[in-house]
């Protein structure tokens, strides 16, 4: 997995709610899980053509309370099918773990990040070690990155094949690293 991100930034305010602003609700109510069905929709509540703006590597950089409401995984799972990035100041308990399930690389507790940065940055970001680069504006900043348990979930794919890995493990008679 390439835990280093290099791409455009694009920036959003606080409290973005998860049904609506990130993701149409619809898709938690229909129980959609594919990221290919979800990316069309990403952002739609806030920025209809946000979809056709990104490219892979990019940066999504919020304020606080990034993903808010109801614990649902489909916006980070539309997040993930882009192949984008996620740095925010603050993000929900339940969205957090929805963000570690989906298997998507984010860093949050960034205090100030989206003072740091406009869309249109160029940024690099390694979310393996919470290293911050706003190369447009010469900004370097050293975050703290994820627990390494939860970059493995991460690593792996997601909760789900998580689980498969271990399980695989487990069948395989290699329980002690399981």
């Amino acid at each position: 997995m390439n835990w280093i991100y290099k791409g455009k930034c694009w920036k959003f305010g606080d409290n973005l709610g998860i049904d609506g602003d990130v993701m149409p609700l619809r898709f938690a109510l229909e129980r959609e899980l594919d990221p290919e069905v979800l990316k069309p929709y990403l952002m739609a509540g806030v920025d209809p053509d946000f979809p056709n703006k990104v490219s892979p590597g990019d940066i999504i950089v919020a304020g606080k309370r990034f993903g808010q409401g109801n614990p649902h995984i489909q916006g980070f799972l539309g997040i993930l099918g882009h192949g984008l990035g996620l740095v925010a100041e603050t993000i929900p308990r339940g969205s957090f773990r929805n963000a570690i399930n989906a298997g998507l690389p984010f860093l949050t507790g960034c205090e100030g990040v989206s003072g740091d940065v406009e869309t249109g940055d160029d940024l690099e970001i390694n979310f393996e070690t919470g290293e911050f680069a706003n190369l447009t504006r010469d900004i370097t900043r050293q975050f703290q990155p994820l627990d390494p348990q939860l970059q493995a979930i991460i690593e792996a794919g997601g909760w789900r094949a998580n689980l498969e890995k271990r399980i695989a493990k487990l069948r395989s008679g290699d329980a002690a690293t399981a």
